[in-house]
Parts: structure tokens; sequence; C-alpha cells
């Protein structure tokens, strides 16, 4: 940090974080009592739902307080899907909304807390426009169970998919910020592996655009930089022995640490042509990242030799975006944008939106045909 700089931070991330394998039975009905909530109903995925070692294992937990859930959320949370969520949990008289998975039904939860709050009509093709001027009173409480390394679970931020378009949009919102959040290991152990490491990708990308964000954020950069070290090692621990609790905790301590900004860190540029082709063409978010990350940290790296010098120290090497592309390559994930067939029209179509003075059209195409 230059002397002289100055700057303010706003802590945005849940309250209440508590981690360790077997933390979700040692500490879920506590939590719900100390918070005297007592209605609990659940957002997931079928095959959250199918497992028994998943959906089974809360409703044991629960027992009574269940009162309800809805297992039809699926990638990108489709608008269909979340609006079908928020007239189930309506009928179920909630005091209380849990999320069990992955981002998807995480970001479904916040949405169906915004829109019993204020009766939006989330299968509208304008709800997010119409949201913007909407300001919810009293919004359920969240409990959030990850189940990836998405972060989806540590922000205000609730992106959703429109049925006509495919484009992701999206809340916002201080009261959307999930009230608490148990980070797992064990139930880690039931996610797909190749989810569970693309979606550490999807953190580093967090922990990356959180360190070229503008401004100064030196709380941030501090449990970034950490993030990254912790991901690196954990992460290639995993692929070797995916059965190794300490290391799943590991990787959730530095998804944590990844996101303590995240409105600027799911706003770069990464992820912001990561969204741009990823509901479009059913490109997962973590699997974005891996395709994009490295070429947009190349081409960032002219204007941000500081950052990324502290980002390749993280990595322990001298070229941040090559370290990237190196855990990507050890994890066995996608490195080609290639493999989901995307003509030069529909790369036209991404960038478009995107482009500007600080990004032009043609450089923005240049990242989509390097990452090809």
């Amino acid at each position: 940090m230059k002397s002289g700089d100055f700057g303010s931070f706003t802590y945005a991330n849940p309250g209440t974080v508590y981690w360790g394998a077997g933390c979700l039975e040692k500490r879920l009905l506590g939590e719900l009592d100390r918070r005297k909530l007592s209605r609990a109903f659940v957002v997931t995925t079928r095959s959250v739902a199918a497992n028994p070692c998943l959906l089974g294992a809360l409703r044991t937990i629960l027992g009574d307080r269940l009162v309800g859930d809805f297992a039809g959320i699926s990638q990108h949370a489709p608008a269909a899907a979340v609006a079908a969520a928020v007239e189930s949990a309506r009928a179920a008289d909630p005091d209380v909304l849990i999320s069990f998975g992955g981002g998807s039904p995480i970001d479904a939860a916040k949405a169906v807390a915004f829109a019993l709050a204020t009766d939006l009509d989330l299968a509208d093709p304008n709800a997010a426009a119409r949201a913007r001027s909407m300001r919810p009173q009293k919004v359920l409480p969240h409990l959030a169970i990850p189940t990836t390394l998405s972060a989806a679970e540590l922000s205000g931020l609730a992106g959703f998919t429109t049925e006509t378009e495919h484009e992701k949009v999206g809340l916002r919102g201080e009261a959307l910020i999930p009230t608490c959040v148990i980070f797992d290991a064990q139930l880690a152990l039931e996610t797909p592996l190749d989810l569970w490491l693309s979606t550490g990708i999807r953190a580093v990308d967090h922990a990356v655009e959180t360190l070229l964000a503008p401004n100064s954020h030196p709380f941030s950069d501090t449990l970034a930089l950490e993030a990254l070290r912790r991901l690196n090692a954990s992460l290639r621990s995993t692929r070797t022995d995916p059965a190794d609790l300490a290391q799943r905790t590991e990787s959730q301590l530095g998804a944590w640490f990844s996101f303590t900004l995240p409105g600027p860190a799911a706003g770069g540029l990464s992820h912001t042509l990561g969204k741009r082709i990823g509901s479009r063409h059913g490109i997962p978010h973590g699997v974005s990242s891996c395709l994009l990350l490295p070429h947009v940290m190349r081409y960032l790296a002219p204007r941000s030799v500081a950052a990324q010098a502290r980002i390749a120290e993280a990595f322990g090497c001298t070229n941040a975006a090559d370290a990237v592309a190196d855990l990507i390559h050890a994890l066995g994930l996608p490195e080609h944008l290639a493999e989901y067939h995307l003509s030069e029209a529909d790369l036209e179509e991404a960038a478009r939106p995107v482009a500007s003075e600080q990004y032009p059209l043609e450089d923005l195409l240049g990242i989509y045909r390097a990452a090809q």
C-alpha cells in the first residue's frame, strides 16, 4: 500500500460461519434454537434430495422442524424453477430457509427470500428490473449448507436465468446475505470430484479478481492471497486423495477467504465474460473460470503488474497466469472453450454487451479466441 492511501471497508459476508467435518449435526439445531426458529424449508437440487447422506441426513437432524422442501433447482437456477420454489415455500409458511447444495440452490434460496418479502413474481421477464425499486422489510433468515466451493453462500448476490433469453440476471442486497453458513467437509465427499475441483477454480477466480479490483482493499487482499495458498495446495491434495477431510476443509476455508469483497470479485472481467457464455451455452460457472481466467490474467497483466506479482508469489512462482493454468491442468479440468462448440457469432454476441472504451470488443474477442 502506498503512503497516503485511504479507503473504507464494509464487511458483507454472513455473520456466522461454522466449519469442520461433521459440523452440520453438531451445530444446526443449536443455531436454530439460538435464533428461535422452528419451521425450516429446504431449497435444493434433485441430486442432493436423492442422496440419503445429504437431504436424508438433514431430514433426520431437523425432524419435525422440517415443514417442506423444493428439489427442482437445476444449473444456473432457471427463473421458472425459482418461482415454483417461492410458491412451495409460501404454502409451507416457514420461519427459516435452508439452502443445500451448490451455487444454484443457494442463489435460488436468496431469491425465494426476496420474493416472499416483496411478492415479486420471479417468472416475470422484468423481475430483475422491478426488484431494483423494491425494499424488502422482513426477509426470512437463510442458513446455507454448501456442497461446492462456489462461494455463493458468502454474499447478497442472487443470480437466476431468464426463461427465453437464457440470460443470467439477479438480485442483490444486504438483506439477502445468508444468516449462517455451515461448511461440513463430510458432506463434500458426496460432491462429484470434477464439480468440487472446478468450483475450487471458481474460488481461485474470486481471489484473483479481488486482487485485480480497482481501489484499495487491504483486508480482502490479505485473505485473497491466503485463499490462493490454501486452494492451490488443498485442491491438488484432494485430486490425489478425494477422501481427505482435512484438505476438503482447507478448500472450504480458502473459498471463504476468497470472497470477502463480493461485489468487485464477482464483477471482474473473468466473471463477466464467463457469465455471458455460461447460462446461454450450458457451461457451469466453475468451468467458465477454468476456460477464461488464465487468458483474462494475461490480457490484464500489463495494467496489473504489482497485483499479479503478489498472486505469483502466493503460488510460489514468477508468472501468475501460468500458475493458474498449471493448477487447472494438474486438476484435469477443462482448458479449451472449443469443447463447447461456440461459433464466432456466439463469441461476438457474448462479448458485445461487455465491450467498452476500457475493454474494446476486439480485445474481448481475443480473450475468447485465446481460450479456444
